[in-house]
Order: C-alpha cells, then sequence, then structure tokens
C-alpha cells in the first residue's frame, strides 16, 4: 500500500525537497506550512493543507490519515534578535502540538529534523562526536533544537507513535543563501581574506540531498528510537575548507601564523556583532553576519556518520568537492557572489 506522508515546513529550502524524495520514492504527500508561505515551490500533486504549528486547533486537518511525518519545520535562526522564549514557541511548542496531534489520530512515525548543534562543541577527546556524545547547545537556536528533540521522545512509544531522529550537520547546497551558505558567499565576495595557519579544527558539512535521502531511508530503515547524525565523508579542517572553497571561486585568502586561540577569541566579539544586528535591522537591511554564529568557531565541529551508514545509506555527495561546483552555479546565477 502507497504510505502518507505529511511533511511540515514544506515550503522551505529542506521541506520542498523533502516532498520532491517522497514522490520520487512513490509516496503521497501532503505538505503543511504557514498560509502565507509559497506554495509555488511544490509539486501539483502534493496536497496542501495549511497550519500554524503553534496553533494545536489548526493542525489536526493536517495530520488526519497520515502514515508517517516528516517534521522539518523550525525557526532558524542566528540572530541575537529572536529570543529564547521565541523559537521555544515555535520549535517546542510547535512540536509538542504536532505529536500531540500525531497520537491522538494515530500517526504511526515521525522522522524529526534536529541538528548536530544540539552536541556544541564537541570535546576535543571525543570527535569525531558520535549519537551518544553529551548535548552542550550554546546559541539560542540550537537550545531551541535539542529541548525539541526531547519533546518529540516524549511522545516515542505512546499510542504506538515511533520517533526517529536525524541531526544534519550544518547544511548547502542549491536554493540555501543561509547557515553554512553565509561563510562561502563571504568567501566569494572577498570579505574572508584570511584563515588560521596553526589551527586544526575541523567541521563537518552536509549537501542538502544527503539530508533528505537520509531522512527518507531513515524512514524506512533506521530503527524507532534511535537517533543519526547525517555529514558527508570528507574531514575538513577550517583552513582546508576555506582554501579550497576560495580557489573554486576564483578568490585569494592568506594564513596568519597564529592558532585555534584566535578562533575563540572571535567568539568574544559577540556584543559587537549583536550591536551591528540592531543597526541593520533598523534600516531593513540584513547583516553579514549574526552573532550567534560566532559560537561554531571555538571548537571541533566535527561529526560521525557510522551509525547512518551501518543501516545501508551512502552519501551521493561524500566531499564538498562533488556538492560545491554547483552550489556556486546557483549563487552565481542569484546575483549572490
Amino acid at each position: 500500500m502507497t504510505r502518507q506522508a505529511l511533511v511540515t515546513g514544506a515550503c522551505g529550502f529542506i521541506g520542498s525537497r523533502v516532498c520532491e524524495s517522497l514522490l520520487d520514492e512513490g509516496y503521497d504527500v501532503r505538505g503543511t506550512d504557514l498560509r502565507t508561505a509559497d506554495t509555488s515551490v511544490l509539486d501539483d500533486s502534493v496536497e496542501f493543507v495549511p497550519a500554524d504549528l503553534t496553533e494545536r486547533d489548526e493542525i489536526d486537518d493536517a495530520v488526519r490519515g497520515v502514515d508517517v511525518i516528516f517534521h522539518t519545520a523550525s525557526l532558524f535562526s542566528y540572530s541575537s534578535l529572536v529570543g529564547r522564549e521565541t523559537f521555544e514557541k515555535v520549535n517546542v511548542d510547535g512540536t509538542q502540538n504536532l505529536c500531540e496531534s500525531a497520537v491522538e489520530t494515530g500517526v504511526g512515525s515521525m522522522v524529526h529534523w534536529s541538528t548536530c548543534g544540539v552536541y556544541g562543541a564537541p570535546h576535543d577527546d571525543l570527535v569525531p562526536a558520535d549519537e551518544s556524545h553529551p548535548k552542550d547547545p550554546e546559541s539560542n537556536y540550537d537550545l531551541s533544537k535539542w529541548l525539541q528533540e526531547k519533546k518529540a521522545w516524549e511522545y516515542h512509544g505512546e499510542d504506538g507513535f515511533g520517533v526517529k531522529v536525524i541531526r544534519p550537520a550544518a547544511v548547502y547546497g542549491p536554493g540555501s543563501a543561509y547557515g553554512a551558505a553565509q561563510v562561502f558567499l563571504a568567501i566569494g565576495n572577498g570579505l574572508v581574506r584570511f584563515y588560521a595557519l596553526h589551527c586544526d579544527y575541523r567541521f563537518s558539512i552536509v549537501h542538502v540531498e544527503d539530508v533528505v535521502r537520509a531522512a527518507v531511508h531513515v524512514d524506512e530503515n533506521g530503527e524507532t528510537g534511535e537517533a543519526y547524525n547525517v555529514v558527508d565523508e570528507a574531514e575538513y579542517t577550517a583552513r582546508r575548507l576555506i582554501k579550497e572553497v576560495a580557489g573554486m571561486m576564483g578568490e585569494h585568502v592568506y594564513g596568519l601564523p597564529v592558532g585555534c586561540e584566535t578562533y575563540n577569541s572571535l567568539v568574544g566579539l559577540r556584543p559587537v556583532v549583536s550591536s551591528l544586528e540592531r543597526v541593520y535591522d533598523a534600516v531593513d537591511r540584513e547583516p553579514p553576519l549574526e552573532a550567534d554564529a560566532l559560537y561554531y568557531l571555538k571548537g571541533n565541529y566535527w561529526m560521525d556518520n557510522t551509525k547512518l551508514k551501518e543501516t545501508g545509506f551512502e552519501p551521493k555527495y561524500p566531499s564538498f568537492r562533488d556538492g560545491m561546483p554547483e552550489t556556486i552555479r546557483w549563487y552565481e546565477k542569484q546575483g549572490l557572489i
């Protein structure tokens, strides 16, 4: 029998691609998002049912009759102008409403989108970090994602409702100009000219198509009640990533004879960046950098994908070298670089 899937955040960067992938895999697909969302990104065969997850009475129509939920919807921001309460209302309370409706209407399972950011900066002696790594999120966004994930786990097993979780690293690919893309765009626009020559901090990233493929794979092959890191196969140091992406974009960057302490010290600039955010907000412009993004400079954000691969998953884009060329072409087409 054909399975009926619901995708929350269906009109977003990731949600719209989940809808496409599910259609390709033979699912019947229903999408939900805010009434103001741009539904033109959805295929005509996707049934769209608008709902605000923060409003409990709006959700049941979207959830009713569904076999599995792909829960991508979240407020995603590294801005210091977004308060913790706002994140929790959308990400945590919204997930509680969704899970309550799912249990009440008899939904069988949910694949929940978390993030590798729930680990915070992984301990140096525990990298690459696997799914058992202690959770110590630092930004308001990452904290809300950990609280959101824990809220989803509260409903696991209730009336047969099964939860599976994916934790993607920083996601890049055509269609995104936020998150990891901000670093690449800064390089392409000549805003990043230097890197720390004597720092071996490592980072994990993942192409959006592999995140989507992993979610569908986990629905069909993952263990209920388990979480899975979703990262590509390569091991990147900050200097390698900056140098090679700059080379792909025709930009020149230079190594400074400094170590990881330079990156660590930049986190102390959060108050300055917050002030700049307020200035940009006052003139209704997007800032080039947001305060909470600085947290990612101070540690080994390097994750392990062994658990996911043991389920039989293989990434289509094992390295940024495979996915970055098409991403750069998209940046150019959009006039972003």
